[in-house]
C-alpha cells in the first residue's frame, strides 16, 4: 500500500508539468499545421500562375492547383494572360 501513496504523491506533484507540456505540444502542432496549409496554398498559387503564363496543357494539374489555391488563384485567373510568359511582373519563359 505504501507504493500506491508514493505513486499518487508523484502524480500529484508532476501533473501540472505534464499538463503544461501537453498544452505546449498541442499548440506547436497547431502552429505547424497552419504553416503547412499556408505553404501548400502559396505553392498552389505560384504553380497556377506559372502554368497559366506558360500555357501549360495539363488541365488536371491546373484544376488541382486552382482549387488548392483559392481564392488567390481566382485573382491570378483574371490578372495573368494565358501564354504571356509573364506573371505578376516576373518573366517565366518556356523551355525551347
Amino acid at each position: 500500500m505504501k507504493w500506491l501513496y508514493r505513486f499518487l504523491g508523484c502524480a500529484a506533484v508532476w501533473s501540472p508539468a505534464w499538463a503544461s507540456t501537453a498544452h505546449s505540444v498541442s499548440q506547436t502542432h497547431r502552429i505547424v499545421g497552419t504553416v503547412i496549409i499556408s505553404g501548400v496554398w502559396i505553392m498552389a498559387n505560384i504553380c497556377f500562375a506559372g502554368m497559366r503564363a506558360q500555357n501549360n496543357p495539363s488541365t488536371a494539374w491546373r484544376f488541382a492547383a486552382f482549387v488548392a489555391g483559392l481564392p488567390g488563384t481566382l485573382m491570378t485567373y483574371f490578372f495573368v494572360d494565358e501564354g504571356s510568359e509573364r506573371a505578376y511582373g516576373v518573366d517565366i519563359p518556356k523551355k525551347r
